[in-house]
């Protein structure tokens, strides 16, 4: 009944606001397209993407990839996380979990749901710099917003490409015009629980490139107890063209976090009262996380005359955190580096065509870590960590005839953990652990027609514990955890996208992958709320995703993602019980995401966001259940000015019918606490002025 009386406000408020812009949609002129707030189907474009690490067009490729413009990230958003825009793309859960102690809990076909915080099995990539560590384990901290002009992003096992960790890949691109002559722009946004940011940015040519600033300072008070938060990001990205041929890149990013209040999670019991409450646990504690991230690098873009390119990065960084948690306080002290390289080669093979991509990926870290008792009492683990990964990959793209292409690709990772243990005092914990893995993929893409494009591929993933994970062991005491070992992932997949006209845009993914020693989290009683992890015997991921976008007239789009995920242990007992045939935990059977977006010729745009999540297991016996949900966003905006000024202000209202729900879990809690519950309704407003 209430699913029933959701479903009709929604059909109302929709019909409301299509009889708002009824008047205008009359002598229409096609929108900017540039500007048009519609989901793209990122297959068909005549654009390459980062995420492919060669030049090939998007209708080419073999795998499912999708993309999000920067009109969906940033039009009428609050901007204040991905999630806001990754809803869009199937196959993608990116579960807030308005704690801003912790990352979006990213998964990509079940890759990354077991995280407790960061990202884990998702690769992260921020303008070609890796935000994820040689360990696996990612960050977006470095990630702001509304700096973004597009997120690419990979669904599926990815090694072959990327390494460690790629059980999908999300690339994000920051935005990067070649000014003619200064350009400067504001965005400010103000919303309910105190919510306040601003962004500021200005971007000058140089010579034949141009150099862009940015900075930004969000703070919230949250809408939960104990959940201030206060962040600040500035970025610099320099780009200059060398030659026709050559650009080069300077790229740095500053995060910082003074202030960050844990609340934790809640049992069912809490959630059931408010969602507002905190953890009284961490209330008591006064648990909370204070970060500063540095990253900087330099990429070198260089296309050669006869075909093939060159691309290269050194990067390097650090990130130091403190963190207050019920059964410790952290002290985190973290340097990475690397290098990513790749070079293309075209040749011509018995009259075909053939392009070559070889490249080596190649990363450390050292972290200097110290738990100290919550009493403050005793130094209880105190040790350095070293973490090497080295990546030699070659690709190839063969095209047969005029119509298929068959793709192909090997890789081999080699990734070193060592641990010098500096507390002695409980005997030394020492030691280090080499774990290495060959991935491969194998793809065939027809390009029959635009309007039918079928693909299939066979991929396969691997993934190691984080050097978090890796230190956490429910025996106590320092060094690595033996008992847990990496990951592997082989995928089995068919598709086919395509395009109707310019009026209907279709994606549909079906695949099934078989998951070996999969990673699972778990607490224990003595320490509740740390995570420890162990290996699965076996699982297996199915699923089908389809992403639609219909266009009737140039006024109104219709966009459509949906994901249907069927994931379950087929062979998986401890000590205690035996889980086979389960749902995997933390992840929805359905999700459906669907939108309207109307714009008119007069500036005047509006969209009515819908979202539904289905129900979910919380932990491995499937003996809790987080509660489905249904929601309902508006925005509306305006956007005009001149030749030389862009203005375009915008309101939005977030869960127009103040549903109450869990949107984020925390898988296999100890003491229930599996609940991270999201805002009721809630409004905020903004605008953007620029320089054009």
């Amino acid at each position: 009944m209430e699913t029933a009386r959701v479903r009709l406000a929604t059909l109302v408020v929709t019909l409301q606001l299509l009889a708002v812009f009824s008047s205008q949609l009359s002598g229409q002129t096609p929108p900017d397209t540039s500007r048009t707030d519609s989901l793209p189907v990122a297959e068909l474009a005549p654009i390459t993407v980062s995420v492919a690490r060669s030049d090939a067009p998007l209708r080419t490729l073999s795998f499912a990839v999708g993309s999000v413009d920067r009109a969906t990230l940033d039009r009428g958003r609050a901007t204040l996380g991905l999630d806001e825009a990754l809803i869009t793309t199937p196959g993608v859960l990116a579960a807030n979990r308005y704690n801003y102690t912790q990352d979006l809990r990213v998964s990509i076909r079940g890759f990354g749901a077991r995280s407790a915080f960061g990202v884990r099995g998702v690769k992260i990539l921020l303008d070609g710099i890796p935000q994820t560590g040689p360990d696996g384990q990612g960050q977006l901290s470095n990630v702001e917003v509304s700096e973004l002009d597009r997120v690419d992003i990979l669904r599926g096992p990815s090694s072959s490409l990327h390494g460690n960790a790629a059980g999908g890949v999300i690339s994000l691109v920051s935005t990067r015009r070649l000014a003619s002559r200064f350009a400067p722009e504001a965005r400010v946004t103000v919303g309910a629980f105190n919510t306040w940011k601003w962004t500021a940015s200005g971007e000058v040519p140089v010579g034949p490139g141009a150099v862009r600033v940015s900075a930004s300072r969000t703070t919230v008070d949250g809408h939960r107890d104990h959940s201030e938060a206060e962040l600040w990001h500035a970025q610099l990205r320099a780009v200059q063209p060398l030659s026709s041929r050559t650009t080069l890149s300077v790229l740095a990013y500053l995060a910082d976090t003074p202030k960050s209040e844990n609340p934790g999670a809640l049992t069912a019991d809490q959630l059931a009262m408010s969602v507002r409450l905190a953890d009284p646990r961490n209330v008591a504690i006064g648990a909370n996380e204070t970060t500063t991230q540095f990253q900087g690098g330099v990429t070198l873009s260089h296309a050669f005359a006869g075909g093939g390119s060159l691309d290269a990065v050194v990067y390097g960084g650090s990130r130091t955190v403190g963190n207050v948690l019920t059964f410790a306080s952290i002290d985190l002290t973290r340097r990475i580096g690397g290098t990513r390289a790749s070079l293309t080669i075209p040749r011509i093979i018995a009259s075909l065509p053939l392009a070559v991509t070889v490249g080596v990926d190649a990363q450390w870290q050292r972290d200097d870590r110290q738990n100290v008792s919550p009493d403050g009492s005793e130094i209880t683990l105190e040790q350095i960590e070293h973490v090497w990964e080295l990546g030699p990959f070659i690709q190839s793209r063969l095209r047969l005839g005029d119509r298929v292409i068959v793709t192909g690709g090997l890789r081999y990772d080699r990734v070193a953990f060592d641990v010098d243990d500096a507390l002695l005092s409980d005997g030394d914990a020492s030691g280090s652990e080499v774990m290495a893995s060959v991935s491969w993929s194998a793809g065939v893409t027809v390009d029959v027609d635009e309007r039918v494009i079928p693909y299939a591929n066979v991929s396969t993933a691997f993934e190691t514990p984080t050097s978090t994970e890796l230190v956490n062991r429910p025996t106590g005491g320092g060094g690595l955890n033996p008992l847990i070992e990496p990951q592997h992932a082989t995928n089995y997949e068919v598709g086919v996208r395509g395009r109707v006209s310019m009026v209907f845009d279709y994606s549909l993914a079906l695949f099934t992958t078989a998951v070996r020693d999969e990673l699972i989290p778990f607490e224990v009683p003595t320490e509740p709320g740390r995570r420890f992890f162990r290996n699965a015997g076996s699982s297996r991921h199915s699923g089908l995703e389809i992403g639609l976008t219909a266009r009737p007239i140039p006024a109104v789009a219709l966009v459509g993602a949906y994901t249907l995920a069927e994931y379950e242990f087929t062979d998986f007992q401890t000590e205690d019980a035996t889980f086979d045939g389960n749902e995997i935990p933390g992840v929805p059977t359905h999700q459906l995401h669907w939108s309207l977006r109307l714009t008119s010729d007069r500036g005047i745009w509006g969209a009515v966001d819908n979202t539904h999540t289905s129900s979910m297991y919380v932990d491995d016996a499937n003996a809790a259940t987080n509660a489905g949900w249904w929601t309902t966003d508006l925005r509306v905006g305006w956007e005009g000015g001149n030749d030389r000024w862009h203005v375009a202000p915008f309101v939005g209202l977030r869960n127009l019918f103040d549903e109450q729900y869990a949107s984020s879990v925390v898988v296999n809690a100890f003491g229930g606490r599996y609940f991270e519950p999201a805002p009721g309704r809630h409004a905020y407003v903004g605008v953007r002025i620029g320089g054009r």
